[in-house]
């Protein structure tokens, strides 16, 4: 490899490669969503510009899908057989309840703001 080559790099929104758990992980969390911004900077500028243009279009998924997680989750937590359980199940199962509503509040004030911005 000469010093003038370099290495390709896929370009956001390619596929992450092989496998249930990547798909699971591109779907869930925007992992690899955007690239970094290198070179001049009209290069820097497109680049930021593209990951604007990514993240604008997946942030509404992303919160549409956390929220229902959220919501399934809330609903499995405070659900009539959550009585009947243990507290130590209800407890461990409120831990993600409560990461899945973090999220989806973040990811769905991620999109608002986004959706709102002037640029």
């Amino acid at each position: 490899m000469t010093p003038t080559d370099t290495p390709a790099v896929p370009a956001p929104g390619d596929d992450i490669g092989p496998g249930f758990g990547r798909l699971l992980q591109r779907y869930l969390l925007p992992v690899g969503l955007c690239a970094a911004p290198m070179g001049d900077i009209y290069a820097h500028r497109a680049v930021l510009e593209r990951n604007k243009q990514a993240l604008k279009r997946w942030m509404p998924h992303y919160a549409k899908v956390h929220t229902v997680l959220a919501a399934g989750l809330l609903t499995v937590c405070s659900g009539a057989h959550a009585t009947e359980a243990s507290g130590w199940l209800v407890a461990a199962a409120a831990v993600p309840t409560l990461g899945e509503v973090v999220l989806a509040i973040t990811f769905g004030c991620i999109a608002l703001v986004l959706r709102l911005g002037n640029d």
